[in-house]
């Protein structure tokens, strides 16, 4: 792999472009299984994967910690540190503004009960709370997220994510940008020689499936066409901003100047642990007699060569016992005007403060950058009040905002795509009302929660003061964060104990209320 790191230009201009077709092309096209639409249908696949397959990936390391600095060439010499330590700075953006986003599920709101219950039971069966998670973490990796909204064999509605680097979706070229069809291409591997490649096409109202023996799309056959009755394209892109761009997509350059630093810090750590000993002067003063082995007559014990035999634990080095003993013995072999002994080893001044700030500026920058909040800081949490947190939150607020308006159009659409197939089942009762299932869906309001630290206290005292001031059902739709429990079942559970109490004070007391002719009530 060759990595460019801190030059040139990361991703190529074509890296995000948005496919599209001519209306007019798409329309003339009669046969999805014709060479000539597979060969346009190779043509976007080849474009995805050379122009923009290796920015989701490289997106998808530093989400994984797999930076680019683990690829850094540096020509280090061997014996030198060369430690590449890569920071998770990627992920821990992403799951902030995650959890930040869809800590609370989504919440759906609307005139039409029966309706507000079919989401709520499809949500609860497509565990789309997870769901709607995974979306918004792709959204936070790539700059964009794919799901499917399909059935299942018992003709259940279903949706699934998408995976980024294997999906994409042709929009027209009007200025409304409908989608034309939605591609999945993916490859199975039964063997290391044996891989088939799979392509499926969907369309506002068919899904088309290709196949090719090969590991690479070229040489696509059609296969089979199978009817839907979402009557739209059944991929969903979604956005994180109108560029799509990743949250942390930004700031990479500084990830990899903090990891940098860090791989740095840690070489000269190491590099000082396997410094070079310098001596200045001769480290073998004296002379070391070695020990030789004797016989009972304390005669030498001479070899076969005419040597003496050393001792087991002799040593012919002075500098040898030197070392034993922990101690070093210097001299500068008796000449007046040599070098005056000296040892020590070879070291470069680390700057700690100055390297403590530079890494401070480097974290501040990537928060800052990302409008993410830094939760290390002293400052951040503790005793403030709320609206101190609002303004440090204030950033990562208003870009929530726009993530939120974004994903509000994704789900939109998932609702309607849903609603085509509801109405041809009659899922969703329409009997007596003024308008068809397509509006009511438009109708229903998309309700995000931030999740974020409250002081409780101070907030139950906000809302006993609205006591009074706002309707009940209001109220209790605030108290629902702290209750876990909506409005209506709130407002039924009161009802409903204020009865038992009434009932028990009548079966207490014996009381009876008679009506007079004159409607007088007399107990």
């Amino acid at each position: 792999m060759t990595i460019d790191f801190l030059s040139k230009t990361r991703f190529g201009p074509d890296s995000n472009e948005v496919f599209k077709m001519s209306t007019i092309d798409f329309d003339s096209i009669t046969d999805m299984g014709s060479t000539e639409f597979i060969e346009t249908l190779n043509k976007y696949i080849t474009s995805f994967q050379t122009n923009q397959l290796s920015r989701l990936k490289e997106l998808k390391r530093y989400y994984l910690a797999d930076n680019n600095i683990k690829y850094r060439e540096t020509g280090r010499d061997a014996n030198r540190a060369d430690n590449r330590i890569a920071s998770d700075w990627a992920k821990y953006i992403t799951v902030f503004m995650q959890g930040y986003m869809l800590g609370n599920p989504i919440a759906y709101d609307s005139g039409d009960e029966g309706l507000i219950d079919k989401i709520n039971d499809f949500s609860k069966q497509n565990g789309a709370d997870y769901h709607d998670g995974l979306i918004e973490t792709d959204l936070s990796i790539y700059g964009r997220a794919y799901e499917l909204v399909y059935s299942n064999n018992e003709a259940q509605e279903c949706i699934t994510k998408l995976e980024p680097e294997q999906t994409f979706v042709v929009y027209d070229d009007t200025i409304a940008a409908n989608s034309l069809f939605g591609v999945r291409f993916y490859q199975i591997k039964y063997s290391s020689t044996e891989i088939n490649s799979f392509v499926e096409v969907y369309t506002a109202n068919n899904i088309y499936y290709y196949k090719s023996d090969m590991a690479s799309f070229t040489g696509m056959s059609f296969v089979d066409m199978a009817e839907h009755a979402y009557d739209g394209v059944p991929i969903n892109e979604y956005k994180n901003n109108e560029e799509r761009l990743g949250d942390f997509e930004s700031v990479l350059d500084g990830i990899d100047a903090y990891d940098l630093s860090q791989s740095e810090l840690a070489n000269f750590q190491q590099d000082l642990n396997d410094a070079y000993l310098v001596i200045k002067g001769n480290p073998v003063t004296g002379t070391a007699e070695p020990e030789y082995q004797t016989d009972s007559d304390g005669e030498l014990i001479i070899d076969d060569n005419g040597h003496p035999i050393p001792t087991a634990n002799s040593s012919t080095d002075a500098f040898d016992k030197m070392k034993a003993a922990r101690m070093l013995v210097l001299d500068n072999n008796n000449d007046p005007d040599g070098p005056t002994p000296d040892a020590f080893y070879l070291t470069k001044t680390y700057d700690a403060t100055g390297a403590e700030a530079y890494k401070k500026r480097l974290v501040d920058d990537i928060l800052r950058f990302t409008f993410t909040p830094d939760t290390n800081d002293q400052n951040f949490a503790g005793t403030q009040s709320g609206e101190a947190m609002k303004y440090k939150l204030m950033g990562n607020d208003n870009l929530r905002k726009t993530k939120e308006r974004l994903m509000t159009r994704g789900i939109m659409r998932r609702l309607r795509l849903l609603g085509n197939v509801w109405s041809i089942k009659n899922s969703v009762s329409t009997t007596g009302k003024t308008e068809g299932l397509y509006d009511l869906i438009n109708d229903v309001q998309v309700k995000f929660t931030p999740n974020v630290p409250q002081n409780d206290e101070e907030r139950v005292s906000q809302l006993k003061q609205l006591y009074g001031v706002i309707s009940d059902e209001t109220l209790f739709s605030l108290l629902e964060t702290f209750t876990g429990v909506n409005a209506e079942t709130e407002i039924k559970r009161l009802a409903d104990e204020k009865q038992k109490e009434v009932d028990t004070f009548k079966l207490q007391t014996g009381y009876t209320q008679l009506k007079s002719d004159d409607g007088d009530v007399n107990g």
